[in-house]
């Protein structure tokens, strides 16, 4: 495919392509739209896909890389630490640093289709067993005291800098505890919830501080709060309950860096809290889904103070359109959503098929000649 003005953005200086993207956080016209990589959330099979196409070598290498860095406290999940709390755990299970069971699942094509979890906490139901439970130090010093340098090193390849401290709370309580059971918890034992609830946000606190202080450009935090139907709590729960410490957490990375970007996830329908989240100071949203979002409408209503990021529908038009589709979903990200700045586009929660991969191949010619290069 012929490409047109190909010195946008792979051929920018490392500074004008960070500058770039940082002023289309801050709500600022650029050109074309930041591109947050199909590596930083993707299996390897997209990347897979992406370097079988039929790009020239800089729009791939481009694709891969993106115009964010992730960067994580380190992590040595310990397995024996937790298998009093994991009976039955089978031998091909990986246990995380908090201690909660996964076991990846595949499609009948072979594609990563999720995981089966094992919650630790299933059968932890006093405040007092609680707290001899072992969770992770974060304040480790290895954890953590290598990020300044990592920051550095990102910002001169050109990137901005993710923060990545997702399942911040509530969704860190429902892996660990079990969705129903915590569910139940908060109208049985609303003492258990909140005493579980700090122990997860004392540790956030902390990680939210390094990260300002390390001079992340952007702080990702966030729990799965939503359905694609509706919220999993009702708005006046979350605001009695999980709001306050979601609005700890911010502030103690504001009180480093007032400027710091604040960029929350959920999947589903997130739309009845986005005010809620506004006023803690949350500057972006993600992935905002388009099978149960209206795009165009959150961009309307909410465009001046959050960046939409993500905006891919992977479940509709990349499982089953054709590539007339695909087209017309670059055409509304480049001309509805990305006047002003404020979005990135993102691909997330892929479940590849062999037609999901045929419409990502469509979606990166396509994007690549109409956007990425954009005059």
């Amino acid at each position: 495919m012929e490409l047109a003005n190909p010195e946008k953005p792979f051929r920018m200086s490392h500074a004008r392509r960070r500058e770039r993207t940082l002023l289309a956080l801050a709500h600022n016209a650029v050109d074309g739209i930041p591109f947050d990589s199909v590596g930083s959330t993707a299996s390897a099979q997209v990347a897979q896909i992406v370097k079988a196409m039929n790009l020239p070598p800089e729009v791939r290498d481009y694709y891969l890389d993106g115009d964010f860095r992730y960067l994580h406290f380190g992590s040595r999940p310990d397995r024996g630490r937790f298998l009093e709390y994991l009976p039955g755990l089978p031998e091909a299970a990986q246990v995380s640093d908090w201690g909660v069971g996964t076991v990846a699942l595949k499609s009948v094509d072979g594609y990563h289709a999720g995981h089966r979890t094992f919650h630790p906490l299933a059968r932890v139901n006093t405040t007092r067993e609680l707290d001899a439970y072992p969770f992770p130090d974060v304040t480790e010093s290895w954890r953590h005291e290598g990020l300044p340098a990592q920051v550095q090193a990102a910002k001169r390849t050109g990137h901005v800098v993710v923060g990545q401290m997702s399942q911040t709370i509530l969704e860190t309580a429902y892996l660990l505890r079990g969705l129903e059971q915590l569910m139940v918890d908060f109208h049985e034992r609303p003492d258990y919830v909140e005493a579980l609830f700090e122990q997860l946000a004392r540790r956030r606190r902390f990680q939210a501080r390094r990260f300002a202080e390390s001079g992340v450009d952007v702080l990702r935090i966030g729990d799965d709060i939503a359905t694609q139907h509706g919220l999993l709590v009702g708005p006046r729960l979350y605001r009695e309950r999980i709001k306050p410490f979601h609005a700890a957490v911010i502030a103690e990375a504001r009180r480093v860096n007032p400027a710091i970007h604040v960029l929350y996830h959920s999947d589903g329908h997130l739309t009845p809290l986005l005010p809620d989240l506004i006023e803690i100071g949350v500057t972006a949203i993600n992935p905002v889904q388009p099978e149960c979002m209206d795009l165009v409408a959150v961009k309307r209503d909410f465009g001046q103070a959050l960046t939409l990021w993500g905006c891919c529908p992977v479940q509709s038009v990349y499982a089953r359109g054709s590539r007339a589709d695909v087209a017309q979903h670059v055409r509304l990200l480049k001309e509805r959503l990305s006047p002003g700045g404020g979005l990135v586009a993102q691909f997330y929660n892929m479940i590849l098929t062999p037609k999901v991969a045929e419409n990502l191949e469509a979606f990166f010619e396509i994007f690549a000649a109409e956007v990425v290069r954009q005059p």
